[in-house]
């Protein structure tokens, strides 16, 4: 057997190297557009190297390294705080958290890639409503007064925009059960 031979240190490499692109596409879900995306995961990537005599081969790698992503993004998350932008609430980084390390990573590609494309068959004005609200989690009043609307308008477009959402989410969802089903 193959890794039988590996000593613990080349084994540890291969994990890591095996789940870079799911610990990428985890962190990505949790900090989506962020353009501290690669820091937090070359962060990742240091704390996981200098842990790894804590590892325990044969145990559960995906749950430790994306444990570890999580925290790393909840820290870049206060460092974001601290220069007074405002991230993902910790109510929604943990959901999202908890949903993404329950996935496998093809799932998880598929489900970013359709919310991507459900995002993009949005008008470019929802998109940018979405982007403001969602990704920059800025308040509604400086949107509305930069977009001559009211608040009000704006959480009703909101409402709509994720009704929408949800519903090319929920279509996308149940045409890839029916192709598991065929």
């Amino acid at each position: 057997m193959e890794n039988a031979s590996r000593d613990p240190e080349s084994e540890f490499v291969h994990l890591l190297v095996n789940h870079q692109s799911m610990i990428r596409a985890f962190v990505i879900s949790l900090l989506p557009g962020a353009p501290e995306v690669d820091d937090v995961i070359q962060n990742t990537n240091e704390v996981l190297w200098r842990k790894k005599d804590e590892f325990e081969l044969g145990t559960n790698f995906k749950a430790w390294a994306l444990s570890i992503a999580r925290f790393q993004v909840m820290a870049q998350q206060q460092k974001v705080r601290r220069s007074k932008c405002v991230m993902l609430d910790d109510d929604v980084l943990d959901m999202l958290a908890e949903e993404a390390s329950g996935l496998d990573e093809q799932n998880l590609n598929r489900k970013m890639a359709d919310l991507q494309d459900c995002i993009g068959r949005l008008s470019i004005k929802d998109q940018e409503l979405i982007l403001h609200r969602y990704w920059k989690k800025a308040g509604l009043s400086d949107y509305a007064r930069a977009t001559k609307r009211s608040v009000g308008a704006l959480r009703v477009a909101l409402h709509r925009i994720r009704g929408s959402l949800k519903t090319c989410m929920e279509i996308k969802q149940s045409s890839v059960a029916g192709k598991v089903n065929s």
